[in-house]
Formats: structure tokens, C-alpha cells, sequence
């Protein structure tokens, strides 16, 4: 991408860019550039105690204006784009009044004797450097929501109010869009979008996505290279933005589009369809999720389950751990619109470095070089009940009414397994004595994401009711080979034989255990790997909903026996290539037929 100083060179030229496609569609049309808030802040002292407490006054009032403001933005988003979507704004109150950013800036304040506006930025970019560390993607896209509050703050204390008016439908430019500037623009007048930064994970990219408006993210400097009088357009399939597209190409990606909507008009109506192989072979199809907003999608797609429900996104805004009835109510949100459906409940996933949780400082949490081999998920749940065992409570109590399962991340032992389902039997007990109900055959399961779990999977068979194989680590840890990391992106491969015996492995395990064997990964959602798997044995697959439609169609069309056979001949293969070669040639004559 060309420096912002390239723009007054620009002609009418067709240029290609590409970034992450985190939300399909097609669309041309020209730009609407949000700029961002420029909210200069200036450190100054105060001279006495008496300013100091009309500081702090001060500081008080800009929050009650805050809360009246996002008050009425939360109206304003649930009047033009439902409940859905006013949820994710209503997460902005948790930070808003959370106790230690209140806490922490009123000590500045009274301590150092600074003004608010200084003391509020310190603190809240303490909190978002935090997130912004995370190796947990869904966590490091919550820095734009501190960074979305304590823009509504500074704006307050400085008395400077941004606005903007969005006149024509347009394509959206910023180099963060924040929930709230959605929450401000009529649903017509959104064409797509373009951010400078942001993943998937995105509260923009989700809500794009149930709004079928077409994004990209990632494509750095796109907001000084853009000019108002050119025209975009947007393939949020590939990431590709074309400003001012050859007329060529406009229609060759129109033809695009019409190829695009026929193949979705013949997807459609498998959604609904039952998930069985062509000789009549039932297959359990589900989806990932981390918010309760998705789920109606879903549904919509044909997912019959949440197969992983990560819930680790409700520590985003805290800085203690919410406590069991604030679990408990958040998570019958999401088992109220799935229901009569199973929810697949993954017991928080996080490390030191991905929450800055009061808990894991107390217990004695030092820096890790390498967190993503170090005290993590199961490991600070067996070292910290009081981590775990809310959690557990509050999980246990909505299996009395809703078909929920329990599923343990990161395990490598059976002694880890055994020492769970201890604190879970704990849990079971206290609630029997308090009379509260419970599910007493609820199914607990672990996922299978380290090689030691893999080649362990044998034993652990016999402690569990489950396995869900989550290749993302699995493939990760395998190969020693970060795919977050552009010198060795290209050894991830989740086709790598390696990988492939490991699956195989743990399947078996599963068959031979009579145990229900999952994937959760995001191999489990990519199609070529559909009929291999299928030909494995795997009983689930739990996918990111977009994808449901074309994995159900190409379980539809198989057969059992026909995949068992290309499983049993990929097993033997040692090239990387020819298998991707093989299942490509495969899966393209089944999505034909």
C-alpha cells in the first residue's frame, strides 16, 4: 500500500490491495472515510487540594454524562439493528464501571496531583497494552472497546464532541471502526467496510457478518490513501479492494457475484436438511460461537449444536473474575436460543498473558517468555479452584434445564483429567446439598490440541465422555510452527502426515473407547478436509457458521465406504502436495455434483 503522501499522485488507475475478508459479499460503491477522533490530551498539575477535589468532581461528572450517552447510543443500535447488536454495546457499561479504572484514575488524581483527562488515559491504555498481548485473538480485538469508552470519556472531560453524518450509501473507511460508530449510521446507507486494522473477531466483523454487509480488514494506510472521489470495490470473500476498478472489471466480478448467489441459492436449501452421509450415516453439524448474537445465524445455516461456546470473552471487560450468578446468567443467553439443541461449553481458555486478572497476580503469576507454553487453561484451573469452580457451578446449573456439556482445554495427562473431574464431583456435591438441580449424567470431554494428548488419547478415552480435536494448536504445537508469524506461516498445514496420524489417532481412540469424537478446529470447517474426515470416523463437525451450508452438502453427497477408502490411502501418503492435490480433486466433483 502506498504512503499516505502517494494520494495527491493517485489517478483513476485500477489498484489492487488485499487484506483479510472477515465478512463475504461483493459490493462497489464510494467511500465514507470516519476519521478518527483526534483527542489531544495535555498532562498538567494541580495546584492545591481544592482542585484536586474539583478534579475529581469533574471526573465524576463525565462519567454520569457517559452513561446517559451510551444509554441512548444502546437505544439508538436496538432501534436500527435490533437486540442483537445493542448487546455488544451494553458490554461497554462493564467497562465503563469497572471499579478499577475508576479506582485507578481517582488515585492519580488525588497521588500525583494530575488532571482527570491524563490520569484516565494512563490507566485505560494499561488495560488496553494488556489485551493488545494477548495470543488470544478474541481478547486482543477487545482493546478497541477500552479504546471506544475512553474516547467517550476524554471527549467529555475536554468538551470536545465529534459528529459525523453519512448522507449516501457508501463504503465505510477507518483505521478502527468501534461499535458505537455503527450504532450512528442508517443500515442503508452501509455498504461495506474497510478497516485499517481488526480480525474476524471484530464486534464490527460480527455484526457485519449478520447483516450480510461485506468487510475487509487489515490493509494498512487505507484511510490517507483514499480519496473521496474514488471508487472502491470490495470482495470481502478474498480480502481484495480494487479502487476505481477497470469497467472489465467490474463485470467480470459481477459475473463473480451472480456465480457467487447461485452456488449460495443451491446451498440454501441444504441448510435444513438432515447432516447424513449418502448411505444414511447421522452426523452431528455445529458451531463455534463466543456471543449469544450469533447463534440466530447459525441456526439459520443449519447448525443443529454449538459444538465449542468459548467463554472466555466475558473476562474481556473485568478485572476479577465474574462471579458464579453473573456466569450463570450470562451464559442462559446463549442456552436459551440454541435449546432444544446441545451447548458444548469450554471452560476458560486463557493464560497470564491473554487476562490481567486480579487471581492470576495473587497466585503467585510471573512473565513468561513463552506463554503459550506455559501456565494456561486446565493448568490455572487445577492451581486455582476459585478460578474453576464458579465457572463449573454456574455450567452444572443450567444443565438441570438445557443439554449442556462441559469441555476441559489444553489437557496433556490423565492426572490432570482425574484431579477436574474431582473439583467437578466437588461442585456436583456442594449443589446436592443446597438442593439446587443439576444434570447428574452430564457429559464432560477434553480437547485434543498437544501431540501428548494425541498419543495419549488411548487413556484418556477411558476418563472422558468426549474428545473435540482443536487442530489450531494441534497443527501449531506439531510442527513447531507459528502461524501468526510470516517466516514460517507457510509450514502450517494441517495436511502434513504428522498431523493427519495424530487425528487418526485419536479418532480410533475414541471408536475404540465408544466415545464421541468432534473437531472443533478450524480444520473441521475446511472443505477439503471434510470427506478425510468423514472417512476417519469423526463423528462432529464444529464450524464457523458461513461455512455450515457447504460442509453439510458435502457430507450430503458422500459415502461412508468411498471415504473410509480415501482416509485408509491419504494415511499412506508422505507428500504434502499430492495429498492437497488429491482431496482438491475429490471435494471440487462433490460441491459440482
Amino acid at each position: 500500500m502506498p504512503a499516505k503522501s502517494d494520494k495527491s499522485k493517485l489517478k483513476a488507475d485500477e489498484v489492487v490491495v488485499k487484506g483479510l475478508g472477515v465478512s463475504s459479499g461483493i459490493i462497489v460503491g464510494k467511500p465514507y472515510v470516519l476519521h478518527s477522533s483526534n483527542l489531544k490530551v495535555i498532562e498538567y498539575r494541580l495546584e492545591d487540594d481544592h482542585a484536586v477535589e474539583d478534579e475529581i468532581e469533574r471526573f465524576h461528572q463525565a462519567l454520569q454524562i457517559t452513561r446517559e450517552q451510551l444509554y441512548h447510543v444502546i437505544q439508538e443500535a436496538k432501534a436500527k439493528y435490533g437486540k442483537e447488536y445493542s448487546t455488544i454495546l451494553e458490554s461497554h457499561f462493564l467497562i465503563l464501571e469497572d471499579e478499577e479504572m475508576i479506582r485507578g484514575t481517582l488515585k492519580m488524581v488525588k497521588n500525583n496531583h494530575v488532571n482527570a483527562e491524563s490520569a484516565l488515559a494512563a490507566v485505560m491504555d494499561k488495560f488496553r497494552n494488556n489485551f493488545l498481548k494477548s495470543n488470544n485473538e478474541y481478547l486482543r480485538e477487545r482493546a478497541t472497546d477500552i479504546d471506544d469508552v475512553k474516547r467517550r470519556i476524554l471527549a467529555n472531560l475536554l468538551g470536545q464532541h465529534k459528529t459525523f453524518t453519512v448522507d449516501e450509501p457508501s463504503v465505510i473507511i477507518a483505521d478502527t471502526i468501534k461499535p458505537s460508530d455503527i450504532a450512528g449510521i442508517e443500515r442503508s446507507k452501509i455498504l461495506g467496510f474497510v478497516c485499517e486494522s481488526g480480525s474476524t473477531l471484530s464486534h464490527f466483523a460480527i455484526v457485519a457478518r449478520s447483516l450480510n454487509i461485506p468487510a475487509v480488514v487489515g490493509i494498512a494506510n487505507f484511510t490517507g490513501f483514499v480519496a473521496d472521489h474514488d471508487t472502491l470495490l470490495v470482495d470481502g470473500h478474498t480480502g481484495e479492494v480494487i479502487i476505481n476498478p477497470a469497467p472489465g472489471t467490474i463485470e467480470r466480478y459481477s459475473k463473480k457475484t451472480r456465480e457467487i448467489q447461485r452456488q449460495a441459492a443451491e446451498l440454501e436449501p441444504v441448510a435444513q436438511l438432515p447432516c447424513t452421509t449418502k448411505d444414511g450415516r447421522e452426523i452431528q453439524l455445529s458451531a463455534n460461537v463466543e456471543l449469544a448474537e450469533e447463534v440466530a445465524n447459525a441456526l439459520k445455516l443449519g447448525a443443529k449444536g454449538i459444538g465449542l461456546y468459548r467463554t472466555e470473552y466475558m473476562l474481556f471487560s473485568e478485572r476479577e473474575l465474574p462471579d458464579e450468578e453473573t456466569q450463570y446468567q450470562e451464559y442462559l443467553k446463549i442456552a436459551r436460543k440454541i435449546s432444544p439443541h446441545k451447548l458444548t461449553m469450554r471452560t476458560f481458555d486463557v493464560g497470564g498473558d491473554k487476562i490481567p486478572l486480579e487471581i492470576l497476580t495473587t497466585r503467585g503469576y510471573v512473565h513468561e517468555d513463552n506463554p503459550m507454553l506455559g501456565w494456561r487453561a486446565i493448568r490455572i484451573a487445577l492451581e486455582c479452584p476459585e478460578f474453576f469452580v464458579p465457572q463449573i457451578r454456574a455450567m452444572l446449573r443450567l444443565s438441570a434445564e438445557f443439554q449442556v456439556e462441559i469441555m476441559i482445554p489444553m489437557v496433556i495427562s490423565v492426572s490432570e483429567v482425574v484431579q477436574a473431574k474431582a473439583l467437578i464431583d466437588k461442585c456436583k456435591n456442594e449443589l446436592r446439598k443446597e438442593k439446587i438441580p443439576f444434570n447428574e449424567k452430564i457429559k464432560v470431554g477434553i480437547m485434543i490440541e498437544t501431540p501428548g494428548a494425541a498419543l495419549s488419547a488411548d487413556v484418556l478415552a477411558e476418563e472422558v465422555d468426549f474428545f473435540s480435536i482443536g487442530t489450531n494448536d494441534l497443527v501449531q504445537y506439531t510442527l513447531a510452527a507459528d502461524r501468526g508469524n510470516p517466516k514460517v506461516a507457510q509450514l502450517y498445514n494441517c495436511f502434513h502426515p504428522a498431523v493427519l496420524q495424530l487425528i487418526h489417532k485419536t479418532i480410533s481412540a475414541a471408536q475404540k473407547n465408544h466415545i464421541h469424537a468432534a473437531m472443533c478446529g478450524e480444520m473441521a470447517g475446511n472443505p477439503y478436509a471434510t470427506i478425510f474426515l468423514l472417512g476417519l470416523g469423526l463423528n462432529e463437525f464444529s464450524v464457523l457458521p458461513p461455512v455450515l451450508p457447504k460442509i453439510k452438502k458435502l457430507i450430503r453427497e458422500t459415502d461412508i465406504k468411498e471415504a473410509e477408502a480415501l482416509a485408509k490411502r491419504i494415511l499412506n501418503m508422505t507428500d504434502i502436495k499430492e495429498i492437497e492435490k488429491l482431496v482438491t480433486e475429490v471435494t471440487k466433483k462433490k460441491l459440482a455434483s
